[in-house]
């Protein structure tokens, strides 16, 4: 019966472990200007990337408190140089448009940022 007793308790002590040992797919970032994403225009300031998908294929959505802002397609690749950045892209009409957020590890690729303007 003590056998039971410390297999469940190690279940029960495992599973949270298991939960936190997943990769994280979320990231808060800063935005010092007004940028485009999937068709919205983005304030500056702190929003809060989430990300879902299998494989290089997500969806990320970027909340502002509690409230998700705008939703985006985009491919996760990895980032050679491990340092973070934000690269934009002007558009047509001076449009600046979010091209890419590298964070540490990844970078986050958004497919609908538009060509430049000299294209």
């Amino acid at each position: 019966m003590k056998s039971k007793s410390l297999l469940a308790a190690a279940i029960v002590l495992l599973i949270p472990s298991l939960a936190l040992a997943r990769p994280k797919n979320s990231a808060n970032v800063e935005l010092d200007q007004a940028v485009e994403v999937a068709g919205t225009q983005l304030a500056p300031g702190q929003y809060k990337l989430t990300w879902e998908g299998s494989g290089p294929n997500v969806t990320v959505n970027f909340d502002e408190g509690r409230k998700t802002v705008v939703t985006a397609s985009a491919k996760l690749v990895k980032n050679p140089t491990n340092q973070e950045a934000i690269e934009t892209d002007t558009a047509a009409g001076n449009t600046t448009v979010l091209k890419e957020i590298d964070l540490k590890n990844i970078s986050i690729q958004f497919e609908d940022a538009a060509p430049s303007a000299g294209n």
